[in-house]
């Protein structure tokens, strides 16, 4: 599978295959073909590796049965927030519709890594580290 690192970083390759994966103690290792040695790794550290959609195995992007729909929303300090209604599939990020807990209003939430603590699926729980300020909006 082709792939681009983004953002690009000077004297190392922009692009690549994916030659081989493994999966590791702490997840899944990704081996490139022009991903040569620890010098160029360490330099890709905090990239983003895309691909192309039409070049995903099919279903890969699909949501499990149900999806996130109906799961608690749980902020490190105030506690509940809501209840996810859907992923909202933006040109910049994914952004994640929270329908809050005794209110008639929704929130978008960033799924990005700094917002996202992690997913409990057989409680049926997100928990998320929210910036001050961001359920005022």
């Amino acid at each position: 599978m082709h792939c681009a690192f983004v953002p690009p970083v000077i004297d190392v390759p922009r692009e690549g295959t994916i030659c081989d994966m493994r999966d590791d103690a702490k997840g899944v290792v990704v081996f490139f073909d022009t991903v040569t040695d620890a010098n160029t790794a360490d330099a890709l550290v905090g990239c983003s590796v895309l691909v192309r959609r039409a070049d995903l195995p099919e279903g890969v992007l699909e949501l499990e049965e149900g999806g996130i729909e109906g799961f608690d929303v749980v902020d490190a300090k105030c506690g509940l927030i809501g209840t996810a209604v859907s992923i909202n599939e933006m040109p910049g990020q994914h952004l994640l519709e929270v329908a809050r807990e005794g209110s008639d209003k929704t929130v978008l939430i960033p799924v990005v890594d700094e917002f996202l603590e992690g997913v409990d699926e057989a409680d049926r729980c997100i928990f998320v580290n929210l910036p001050d300020g961001l359920l005022d909006l």
